[in-house]
């Protein structure tokens, strides 16, 4: 059995993170970060949403990092505790309150006396990971970074990027001839859009066929109605002052610019939310900015770093064992490189 001890650190607001940790001291730690929506701090989500049984990401995660003798820390994201005030938010609802509560954390564990507080790593999952790099840019120094499906882009482009083109590229590619798309065949893949574009509707709007120009006009301002409705008065994901806060802000791969250490960066090579291109975004802006940078890319993997159901469906967790060891490992390396290796990659 494993000696560890939980420990809770605050967070500000009366809220609090837990810290797991092992029982060789003082620790590494590392600071997991949520992906988009309302994660607690065990990062659950259940099998309706899921399509793959129950998922605890941060639970499995931490119990690896503890195994391995890294402290782990988690939290319930502000979009569980905070008030959406009918869908205008707060000013604690804000990207910028995911990075406060972030930096925070950072801050606590590089005082708490079990941490080593020279080696304090933080790991982000899909928007995390926009996180994780807000939060190291406004801590300073050097910086220990493992992201998981990683954002690169500023959100509006990664948003219209899979609101539109990204759809739309999958039926030029695959269901159009002569300009026209076949809306029918499209309708009955359903393994091929699955994650991604649901419900499918299209049929019911233009019928069996549909031009492929008229059909980029029509969902660009569908995409634009949603823009507009979500900076006014949020959507039911989010509110919008948090929309208005995400949108407002850089692109997240510019701000390596400003930093220095090393990272790690994971996609599943199947991720249609955060497509492998934007790990390779991010992991050659690292290397040109000369920051130590390992790039995975995971066979057959979704979003969540899990594969489809057998049946061709994708899912959203819990993370393949596979990665879930390649991942602690990758951390382990992060925080405690091999002289030998030197470089980047």
């Amino acid at each position: 059995m494993i000696d560890t001890s939980t420990h809770r650190i605050p967070l500000g607001q009366d809220r609090t993170a837990i810290l797991r940790l092992p029982a060789e001291r003082p620790a590494p730690a590392v600071v997991m970060l949520h992906p988009f929506g309302a994660w607690d701090q065990e990062g659950y989500l259940p099998a309706e949403a899921s399509g793959n049984g129950p998922v605890r990401l941060f639970a499995d995660l931490g119990t690896a990092l503890v195994a391995a003798g890294i402290g782990a820390v988690s939290y319930d994201a502000r979009f569980l505790t905070e008030d959406r005030n009918g869908g205008a938010g707060s000013a604690r609802f804000t990207f910028t309150g995911l990075v406060d509560d972030a930096v925070r954390a950072v801050e606590q564990l590089r005082a708490h006396p079990a941490v080593d507080s020279e080696r304090v790593l933080l790991l982000g999952v899909s928007m995390g990971t926009d996180v994780a790099l807000a939060a190291a840019e406004r801590l300073g120094g050097d910086s220990y970074l493992a992201l998981v499906a990683p954002i690169a882009e500023a959100r509006p482009v990664s948003q219209r990027w899979m609101g539109l083109d990204r759809r739309l590229e999958w039926l030029a590619g695959g269901f159009t001839a002569d300009g026209t798309v076949d809306l029918a065949a499209a309708l009955a893949d359903t393994a091929g859009r699955s994650g991604w574009w649901e419900p499918f509707d299209l049929v019911d709007r233009f019928g069996p066929h549909a031009d492929l120009e008229l059909l980029r006009a029509e969902l660009a301002l569908e995409y634009d109605a949603w823009e507009d409705a979500a900076l006014t008065g949020g959507d039911d994901s989010a509110p919008a002052s948090f929309w208005r806060d995400w949108f407002a802000q850089p692109a997240p791969y510019r701000r390596l610019a400003a930093l220095t250490g090393r990272i790690a960066v994971h996609v599943g090579a199947e991720d249609w939310t955060t497509p492998p291109r934007q790990a390779h975004l991010l992991h050659r802006a690292a290397l040109r900015h000369g920051l130590r940078s390992r790039l995975s890319i995971h066979p057959r993997l979704g979003h969540l770093m899990s594969p489809r159901t057998d049946d061709g469906l994708r899912t959203y967790g819990p993370f393949d064992p596979d990665f879930l060891r390649a991942l602690v490992a990758s951390v382990l390396e992060t925080l405690n490189p091999a002289p030998a290796q030197g470089g980047s990659r």
